[in-house]
């Protein structure tokens, strides 16, 4: 699943779901045909931007969400990647609405196309396109789940911005056995790590009283000679 969830992966799957989309959005997803009784019958094609007002906008949206989340921060990446997901269903569903009801977009069509709006029996049927377009929908709504289980492990291209993340540096502590084969007495105090300990103000001031005892020592020793 890791490997679906990549940025890279959810990004290329996005991108072929909105040019499919792009691709769909002009072709004939219905033939349709409507007989009344002033018309008689007349055939007419219903694209997918006509029988979906705004469907390759919807598709923009949802990858505008995916790119989005893909570079964005780490507090913006989660409503992004929401805002793709609602997008990518509302594609899914505005597709399949149309697949209940053809011919209500057949009569809209020839509505517009002749002005004529009387009783009529209008009939269609779907293209290969119509579900090249459900598969479209799809895709995007895949693109959009694998962008919100994976975004936590993203970095945008504004990671250098964020706040650092707090990192304790690691502890090592050789055991007697790993002194000793490097050659050092664990016992001598001089040569084991950590032996060595940084002179304090206590130590300085051992050492300064130590240096003045064996002064005046040194002074009274040569008094008496003399």
């Amino acid at each position: 699943m890791s490997t679906f969830t990549t940025k890279r992966s959810v990004i290329l799957l996005s991108l072929i779901a909105a040019v499919l989309a792009a691709i769909v959005s002009g072709r004939t997803w219905i033939n349709g045909s409507l007989n009344d009784g002033v018309i008689a019958s007349s055939k007419v094609d219903v694209t997918g931007n006509q029988a979906v007002p705004g469907y390759f906008g919807i598709a923009l949206v949802a990858i505008a969400g995916v790119l989005a989340a893909a570079t964005a921060g780490r507090i913006a990446r989660w409503p992004a990647a929401l805002v793709s997901l609602i997008a990518s269903v509302a594609l899914l569903v505005v597709t399949l609405l149309t697949l209940g009801d053809p011919a209500s977009a057949v009569k809209t069509r020839m509505t517009s196309v002749t002005g004529h709006n009387g009783e009529a029996v209008a009939r269609g049927t779907f293209t290969p396109w119509f579900w090249a377009a459900v598969f479209a929908g799809l895709l995007s709504v895949a693109a959009s789940l694998l962008a919100l289980l994976g975004v936590r492990r993203w970095a945008g291209l504004s990671s250098r911005y964020d706040a650092p993340m707090e990192t304790k540096a690691p502890t090592t502590h050789e055991s007697d056995w790993d002194l000793m084969n490097r050659g050092i007495d664990p016992t001598d105090t001089e040569t084991a790590p950590g032996s060595h300990e940084p002179d304090g103000p206590d130590t300085m001031t051992q050492n300064s009283s130590s240096t003045r005892v064996t002064e005046t020592s040194a002074a009274q020793h040569g008094s008496k000679e003399k």
